[in-house]
């Protein structure tokens, strides 16, 4: 009786361990990508008064300041897609996509699941960039080149769908 009672305690504690590393990953990255937002923060301010000094160019100011930017940018997406990956419903489309699918499985329905959180997540970074290009917060190299690698990971992603539905 002792050695069942000590077993069920130890598979309750190895689930709350597992569930509890899940939860501590997923603090780590966002306290990685803060200290990432942070530090390109810093830099920015750093080569913005290195400019007003007069110690840097204009065009090396400003291709510092793009790429810096497109770093910030990168980083306060991770952050954004960390908080939103609980928000996002797909059921409609994935019951769209399904009525496409001859053998509809478990495997699949996952992995079109996955697709289209993806999916879902990109537009709204897409959506987040044009807003702050908008606001004029970043400036047109800098969307342009973030809108190319998120459309270019929007097209892969709805390959991806495509393919799944066609097998």
């Amino acid at each position: 009786m002792i050695e069942v009672l000590f077993f069920v305690f130890v598979v309750l504690f190895l689930i709350v361990l597992f569930f509890y590393s899940g939860l501590l990953s997923d603090r780590a990255l966002a306290l990685e990508l803060e200290n990432k937002v942070a530090s390109a923060r810093e830099r920015l301010k750093i080569a913005e008064r290195r400019f007003m000094h007069g110690k840097i160019k204009k065009n090396v100011f400003e291709l510092l300041v793009d790429s810096i930017e497109e770093e910030l940018l990168s980083a306060e997406m991770g952050l954004f897609r960390l908080a939103k990956i609980n928000d996002i419903s797909i059921s409609a489309k994935t019951e769209e996509v399904f009525l496409q699918v001859n053998k509809p499985t478990r495997h699949r329905k996952a992995k079109v699941e996955a697709l289209l959180k993806e999916t879902e997540l990109i537009r709204k970074e897409l959506s987040m960039l044009e807003a702050k290009f908008m606001r004029r917060e970043i400036n047109q190299n800098v969307f342009d080149r973030l809108v190319m690698k998120k459309e270019a990971e929007l097209i892969e992603k709805e390959h991806q769908l495509t393919k799944i539905a066609a097998e």
